[in-house]
């Protein structure tokens, strides 16, 4: 086999390394949409005590900015800005995590009972068991007692089930 170029090897690695990271990201993401309502639960309380946090400091700032060191008449506004600007993040996190715990807090109780068969489609719970027939084949000892004088008919599944 002739040896490879340099460009050649450096290609083969890019796509190796590419390949391992697409690998590695897969199994990221798979690790936290497993666990995506443990974590919503935690953004909910962590940016619950943030909008606090920053409510009370843009309160301070705004209402008392001497007892805050580093906070003068030229950048009170600024800071003041800065700090209602947090808590705007804060209730965005707050609101995004709280509509997820409220629209898929059914979510794996719905396909548990999906699966058991419960929620059939509507078209299936229309017909119900009318399409549904089953045809159990007689015995013959009932077949002969009440066609005795007639030709006693066997079928095959008789011999088995007797």
């Amino acid at each position: 086999m002739a040896p490879r170029s340099l460009e050649h090897k450096l290609q083969l690695t890019m796509f190796r390394t590419g390949i391992n990271l697409a690998f590695l990201s897969r199994g990221i993401l798979g690790w936290f949409t497993s666990r995506l309502d443990c974590i919503t639960s935690f953004c909910v309380v962590y940016s619950f005590t943030g909008i606090l946090f920053t409510a009370f400091v843009g309160t301070m700032i705004k209402n008392q900015p001497l007892y805050i060191k580093g906070i003068d008449a030229s950048n009170q506004e600024l800071t003041k800005e800065n700090a209602f600007g947090a808590m705007g993040m804060f209730i965005f996190l707050f609101s995004s995590s709280a509509i997820y715990i409220c629209c898929y807090k059914h979510r794996n109780n719905e396909h548990e009972i999906r699966s058991q068969g419960y929620m059939r489609p509507s078209a299936m719970q229309r017909l119900g068991s009318r399409d549904y027939h089953v045809e159990l084949p007689h015995s013959p000892s009932l077949e002969l007692q009440h066609d005795s004088d007639d030709e006693v008919e066997v079928d095959e599944m008789s011999s088995i089930l007797s």
